[in-house]
């Protein structure tokens, strides 16, 4: 099977284009930027393309080319340089997803998934303390989270109306080696710092509660959207997550590294995101289960010192 991955040599797109070799499937990496050696090491299953998603006919010349049955869309432009940037967001946020939607009609494909994210629902004094469903109606309180939400309605109007299957997955904050972008990258520069043995400052507070996953995660479950015969529910997740605050995140890299030097700005303003939902639907339907905390933060560790040429902890 041939798919298409929007951002197929980005920081998520890579590690799912891993996964669908590793099934055996060939995938195109279409990127405005792409980024050939993050899965070059995949060999003639990955076809890596330039293409810009706010333009239509670069989508569907790709679907033509590569003979596309599926495909995964994850471009987006992240929340400060949306609300920098307004009308580009936009266009590549919004008229760029919906393009791929599009697309896929006009192609005949009929499973797309797309990136939703935690910013859809706004702020977590909107739901008192409880963790939050996806039955909860989003308040977004940012441009990039609108545009999420906006996309989820119209996943849902193409679904309704062309009989199309576009599961998408709001997620919650990315770990990971390697990660430089939007208002999220404390959460791998703090530990690929520590590492390194560099001190990290994180620019929150440490009683700050986060909602946290990590990248492999993130990517199996997009596998997992992807090759779904059906779905139970109205689809939209919730990604697995766990609920923490960051200083308990420091805290256990400081079991791994005991020398770590961690900092925070005890002065930050609150985190404009959810810190506390649910995955139970997630977990229920495709019986995904994030491990313990320790092994994400130990994983991650691990896979940057191995790039480093250091020994495992």
């Amino acid at each position: 099977m041939s798919i298409l991955i929007i951002g197929g040599t980005g920081f998520i797109g890579a590690r799912i284009t891993e996964r669908l070799v590793a099934k055996g499937e060939e995938v195109i990496c279409f990127d405005l930027y792409p980024n050939p050696d993050k899965v070059s090491h995949l060999g003639d299953q990955v076809k890596v393309i330039t293409g810009d998603v706010t333009r239509i006919e670069h989508i569907i010349e790709a679907i033509k080319e590569f003979r596309v049955e599926r495909a995964i869309n994850l471009a987006a432009v992240l929340v400060t340089e949306s609300e920098a940037h307004l009308h580009s967001a936009l266009r590549l946020n919004f008229m760029g997803m919906n393009n791929v939607f599009e697309a896929a009609r006009l192609m005949g494909i009929k499973r797309i998934v797309y990136a939703s994210s935690i910013a859809a629902y706004g702020l977590q004094s909107s739901f008192e303390d409880r963790p939050i469903t996806e039955e909860d109606i989003c308040h977004p309180t940012t441009a990039y989270g609108a545009h999420k939400l906006w996309s989820e309605f119209m996943a849902r109007k193409y679904m309704e109306h062309h009989g199309m299957s576009i599961p998408g997955l709001r997620i919650a904050i990315v770990s990971g080696p390697g990660r430089k972008t939007g208002i999220s990258a404390w959460s791998s520069t703090y530990i690929d710092r520590t590492v390194a043995g560099d001190p990290a400052e994180i620019p929150y507070r440490s009683n700050q509660r986060v909602l946290i996953t990590y990248v492999d995660d993130t990517a199996e479950t997009f596998v997992r959207l992807c090759f779904a015969d059906s779905f139970k529910y109205s689809p939209i997740y919730n990604s697995l997550a766990y609920s923490v605050t960051i200083g308990e995140l420091a805290d256990i890299v400081k079991k791994f590294l005991p020398d770590a030097e961690i900092s925070f700005n005890e002065d930050s303003q609150e985190m404009p995101l959810v810190n506390n939902w649910s995955s139970e639907r997630l977990e229920r339907e495709f019986g995904l289960k994030a491990p313990p905390i320790e092994e994400m933060v130990k994983k991650h560790i691990n896979e940057v010192r191995r790039k480093a040429d250091l020994p495992e902890i």
